[in-house]
């Protein structure tokens, strides 16, 4: 069962990366008491900087992770 809010987003995610189980080794879905699967912060980061980024090489998402890596210690460095 799947959180329906997240629907299309959790099935998306688990045609790219090939199974739920795989998903769920990732860390990228989580399951509740009720077996309902939510869609985790890492699951939605990884559509949004891997899919939506077109990132289909490690050595792509390796730099794509450290970039965005980079821009959140400079953001918070700026607010403290």
């Amino acid at each position: 069962m799947y959180d329906e809010n997240h629907h299309k987003t959790i099935a998306k995610l688990i045609d790219h990366i090939g199974s739920q189980a795989e998903c769920l080794r990732l860390g990228f879905l989580a399951k509740d008491d009720n077996a309902t699967l939510h869609l985790s912060p890492a699951g939605m980061g990884y559509l949004i900087d891997v899919v939506a980024g077109d990132i289909n090489a490690l050595p792509d998402a390796y730099a794509a992770g450290y970039k965005q890596g980079q821009t959140q210690a400079r953001d918070t460095s700026e607010i403290s």
